[in-house]
């Protein structure tokens, strides 16, 4: 049997952030049973970890497609390491993933991961991405896998309701909606959409922070920041930019453990 952990991360409360299944491997899995496994689950992404040398290998799935990069199920998997104590509190969880190395390290109650930044460039707004979105926006960029657009304010990014048949084909994977923060402790807002991955609305993307971080960086002269993500369940990101790395911090919840017997 293989022991699979659902985790709710960016968040320091059940029931809130963004849930992730953390599969525990002894050896590597096939791509198609991990699929399986991962549309079984139904959540935005599954991790698959199993020890080799010199740390973890770690991959992600979302119920329809592998990802490259993904912020949630990164700090899940290394909450669940130091979970059931198979690293130490002050040991530093090294994940060898298609995105290259990723460490987690623990810091006062949060989670700090290393991550790449992923800036944006300014771009030309794929036809029908206003119409998608039902708004207007002042800023359109993109990163190669994500968009990012910028609304007006707070208001308009919590009513946006997207068309997300609309917006499927517009982007390779996601949409990051953001704006200035307007509610107290919070440097910006954001949403992000990815229906081309089989999830139409996360509820905290750690990956899109990686973009977020180096835009709002370049607007405001700062690095540091407090982010919040607007969705249904809602979360808190941290996150400081330092060159071409950013360093996400979030917390997290252990749910639940379960036994997969196929």
């Amino acid at each position: 049997m293989t022991p699979l952990h659902v985790v709710d991360a960016f968040t320091n409360r059940p029931f809130a952030g963004n849930p992730a299944g953390v599969c525990i491997l002894d050896r590597p899995a096939g791509e198609t049973w991990m699929k399986l496994v991962a549309r079984e689950m139904n959540l935005a992404e599954t991790a698959f970890v199993h020890r080799i040398e010199r740390g973890w290998a770690l991959r992600w799935f979302t119920p329809a497609v592998e990802v490259k990069l993904c912020g949630h199920a990164t700090l899940a998997a290394a909450h669940v390491l130091w979970e059931t104590d198979m690293l130490k509190p002050d040991e530093e969880a090294r994940f060898h993933t298609l995105s290259g190395m990723l460490t987690c390290t623990q810091k006062g109650g949060w989670i700090e991961m290393d991550f790449p930044a992923c800036p944006v460039v300014s771009c030309g707004a794929p036809a029908g991405l206003a119409e998608a979105l039902g708004c207007g926006f002042t800023f359109c960029g993109s990163n190669g896998m994500d968009h990012l657009v910028e609304v007006a304010d707070e208001k308009t990014l919590r009513q946006i309701s997207p068309n997300f048949s609309v917006l499927l084909p517009l982007t390779q994977r996601g949409v990051i909606v953001t704006c200035r923060g307007e509610s107290p402790g919070f440097d910006f807002i954001s949403r992000f959409f990815a229906p081309a991955a089989g999830i139409n609305e996360d509820p905290v993307t750690g990956s899109a922070h990686c973009a977020l971080g180096p835009y709002w960086q370049e607007k405001l002269s700062r690095s540091d920041f407090t982010a919040h993500q607007a969705s249904e369940r809602g979360g808190t990101v941290k996150l400081s930019v330092r060159g071409d790395r950013v360093m996400l911090r979030g917390q997290a919840v252990m749910m639940s453990r379960v036994e997969l017997f196929h």
